[in-house]
């Protein structure tokens, strides 16, 4: 994770631009990116959906 996605995501995206990652299994969608789904428990699942 760049510098910069790390204080967006301390701080918050300025833009209101929220839940840019979803689970790859389940589909549930997040504002910052997680280690496991916390909705499923998948390891590695969740991944960024917009592009920077």
């Amino acid at each position: 994770m760049s510098l910069m996605a790390r204080l967006l995501d301390f701080f918050g995206d300025a833009d209101g631009e929220s839940e840019a990652y979803q689970c790859i299994r389940c589909g549930g969608t997040f504002d910052r990116e997680y280690y496991e789904c916390p909705d499923c428990g998948v390891s590695h699942a969740v991944v960024r959906t917009t592009d920077e």
